[in-house]
């Protein structure tokens, strides 16, 4: 022991009065994914934590029914009819179910400041920080599901045209065009996958111009070439209104979930020695609170808010936004093996 004033004059002495006697190295596990920390103690009470962890990207099902118009007791009779049409059309079988593969993509880093009041050392409580990716989780249709996404694609473009008036098929100086098939697939209607019910007026955000060189009668309007659709602040959907997700200029359905780059943490654990006699392997647990910094976002690839703007979310989907609105943080329960270096 060393005198107040007096420097200290052994190697014992040394180690016990600098502020970072050793370096913790560890390896996690659990609901922030598969990682590591490095871990220094300030002193007896304090120490600081770096982080880094990822989730791995595992994959689950959800399935969802493609209707034809908007009454759903007269869809599945339309889908029978229409799917041998779209079939000999494409050359694709085309099935009324597309499943989509939905998986975590999130990472953080971490800086926490770990305290150990009590005498044993063994509960720890800890304040800090992650900082990691904004796109938390993604779903995409599986592969399986292209062709019937594509002759869906192609159904609606002809729905759209015979709206429009317009050919079917133009090449050349040949345009075909069929009066009685258009009237047809107006009376079917158009094909969507219903998700739920708008919850809210959605408005649009710019103006929407009529593009084509050509004036035509859409509904009961008739439109010159530049002549504006909508207006930016119309109505585009009434709250109420069916959310009808159709496949994007790809021919795909998409969604991803967002949350804040920026989450702190709070929380608690306990650990102690994994072998009795050894003191540089440990283990622990820790448990606490991501905080999300409000509910985060699933927006499909069309722009709609499943969590804000869309209610009676449909299947497996409908479940996992149920449980995103109720839960504010993340929690948080890992796993740490521990090894002392130095």
């Amino acid at each position: 022991m060393t005198a107040l004033g007096q420097m200290p004059t052994s190697t014992e002495d040394v180690a016990a009065t600098r502020p970072f006697k050793h370096l913790d190295l560890s390896l996690t596990t659990g609901t922030t994914g598969v990682g590591f920390d490095v871990s220094m103690p300030i002193n007896d009470v304090f120490s600081v934590r770096a982080s880094y962890a990822t989730m791995p990207h595992f994959t689950h099902a959800m399935h969802f029914g493609v209707d034809v118009g908007e009454d759903p007791a007269t869809s599945q009779a339309k889908f029978n009819k229409l799917s041998g049409l779209l079939e000999g059309f494409t050359g694709n079988k085309v099935d009324n179910v597309v499943s989509m593969n939905g998986k975590p993509t999130y990472w953080n880093w971490g800086l926490m400041i770990d305290v150990r009041p009590l005498h044993n050392k063994h509960w720890h409580f800890t304040a800090g920080v992650f900082a990691g990716n904004r796109q938390v989780a993604e779903a995409i249709n599986m592969l399986e599901d292209m062709p019937s996404l594509m002759a869906v694609s192609i159904y609606n473009n002809l729905y759209e045209k015979s709206l429009r008036n317009e050919p079917f098929i133009t090449y050349g100086d040949v345009s075909l065009y069929n009066d009685d098939v258009a009237e047809k697939i107006l009376n079917y209607g158009k094909m969507s996958i219903h998700i739920g019910d708008y919850k809210r007026d959605i408005y649009y955000e710019e103006d929407v111009y009529y593009d084509l060189d050509y004036p035509s009668v859409i509904g009961d309007n008739y439109y010159e070439p530049g002549d504006i659709i909508h207006a930016k602040g119309d109505v585009k959907h009434k709250k109420g209104d069916a959310y009808r997700m159709t496949p994007d200029e790809n021919s795909l359905v998409k969604a991803w979930a967002y949350a804040k780059k920026i989450k702190p943490y709070l929380g608690f654990g306990y650990g102690g020695k994994l072998l009795k006699k050894d003191t540089r392997w440990q283990v622990s647990f820790d448990c606490g609170a991501m905080f999300w910094g409000g509910t985060p976002k699933i927006v499909t690839h069309d722009g709609t808010d499943l969590v804000n703007d869309v209610e009676n979310v449909r299947g497996k989907v409908g479940d996992y936004v149920n449980i995103i609105k109720k839960f504010k943080v993340f929690p948080v329960l890992n796993f740490r093996l521990t090894r002392r270096l130095f």
